[in-house]
């Protein structure tokens, strides 16, 4: 896995017009609960990278000190790197029945399949700080007065037990057909801002 992160990281700085280093800075807290820096997300609104630099790939940085929102992302896939601490990662995958729990230590991954109820969930006493790489990169979009427009995730507000009792199934969820429409004009019309 370190191998495959530095010639990511390589082949995504020769990218850059500028060949800059790219530092996780610029600390939001995101609806999930969690911290994130959207360090190399040109998809990303808050990031400041251009727009045109990589498509295939997005990298956050994340910190977790208690535990996410149940939440999923129907379209894209993500890997979650512990950096340090460490983390359960609670998924429930489409085709499986039943959620499964898995507990990483630092430098261990876990992929979270496009699809999947997932949580993050930290019991140590300290932060747990990961590295989230997404593909196809993660979109976000904000309005003029910073309301989310479309987001590659939804928060579940339902419990494990109350998703599990409903088969997994919530209304609240777009179809597949409309997750992808609604990505689609945002990732036109952020494009178009960016031009």
């Amino acid at each position: 896995m370190r191998k495959y992160l530095v010639l990511l990281f390589a082949a995504c700085s020769l990218h850059a017009a500028d060949n800059r280093v790219f530092k996780a800075d610029n600390w939001i807290t995101v609806p999930d609960g969690t911290r994130l820096s959207p360090f190399f997300n040109p998809k990303d609104c808050t990031s400041g990278l251009p727009w045109d630099l990589l498509d295939t790939v997005s990298l956050a940085m994340g910190e977790v000190a208690t535990e996410s929102s149940i939440h999923i992302m129907p379209l894209v896939t993500q890997i979650t790197f512990v950096l340090s601490g460490s983390l359960e990662v609670v998924i429930k995958e489409p085709d499986q029945m039943v959620a499964v729990t898995h507990t990483l230590k630092p430098q261990q991954a876990v992929l979270t399949k496009p699809g999947s109820f997932f949580q993050l969930r930290n019991k140590g006493s300290e932060p747990c700080r990961v590295l989230y790489i997404v593909s196809p990169a993660y979109l976000f979009e904000l309005d003029e007065t910073q309301g989310v427009v479309y987001d590659d995730s939804f928060i579940v507000e339902e419990t494990w037990q109350k998703l599990e009792s409903l088969n997994w199934k919530l209304p609240s969820i777009p179809s597949q057909e409309k997750m992808a429409q609604a990505r689609q004009e945002s990732y036109m019309r952020l494009s178009s801002k960016a031009k």
